[in-house]
């Protein structure tokens, strides 16, 4: 009885997570997050000095929550150049990301002695190497929430998972922010995202997956 107790206890921190997760997951499928109204107030103060860091700001705090973070992506792409967009939505990313990852950490403090143990969890640290971290932030609509916990929960070396995360957020907002600035006066920016930008991403999350598949070839 008491044992069950403490397994229960044990696992309330990854409830917690999943259920974090599962938020973040229902809110960006009901599109919680207006856009269009940020993008009009953002647009009046276009030309303060501090937008791109409440942007940077706004962005890591919705990544650390589990909220979708990404959907900034069409407030920042139309205000700045494609350089400048990137910059600003993978600080907003890597920062939001490392964020997450210590909040994880630091609430499975206690339990990861036990979930070493665990055939599962040594199966997972050794998937979360870094080309497969940096393939799953370039998949489209993959929700960065999942990889920012597990990151946080397996406890990833920082280093490695903060340049998977830069390259990937790098890559996938240049592409975007490109597609969205070039479509400023189109009303099908998410036709054209959808038909240049996704498959050019999953090209380039295979092509970083490939090394890991060939060698599990028998």
């Amino acid at each position: 009885m008491m044992q069950a107790r403490r397994l229960h206890g044990g696992n309330r921190p990854l409830a917690l997570l999943a259920l974090l997760v599962a938020a973040g997951l229902a809110a960006h499928a009901l599109t919680w997050f207006e856009w269009r109204e940020a993008l009009a107030w953002a647009r009046g103060h276009a030309g303060q000095w501090w937008l791109p860091l409440a942007l940077i700001l706004l962005q890591t705090l919705l990544f650390m929550f589990a909220l979708p973070g990404s959907t900034l992506l069409w407030v920042v792409a139309p205000l700045y150049a494609p350089a400048a967009a990137t910059l600003i939505l993978t600080a907003g990313g890597v920062g939001g990301a490392l964020a997450t990852c210590g909040f994880a950490r630091r609430l499975t403090q206690a339990q990861q002695a036990r979930w070493r143990r665990q055939r599962a969890w040594q199966v997972l640290e050794r998937e979360s190497d870094f080309l497969t971290l940096c393939a799953l932030r370039l998949v489209p609509a993959f929700p960065h929430s999942v990889i920012n916990y597990g990151a946080g929960i397996l406890r990833l070396p920082l280093g490695g998972f903060a340049v998977s995360t830069a390259i990937g957020f790098g890559l996938k907002a240049f592409l975007y922010s490109s597609i969205i600035h070039r479509a400023l006066a189109a009303e099908d920016a998410r036709d054209l995202l959808r038909a240049e930008a996704v498959p050019l991403l999953l090209l380039l999350a295979l092509l970083l997956l490939a090394p890991r598949l060939l060698r599990k070839k028998p």
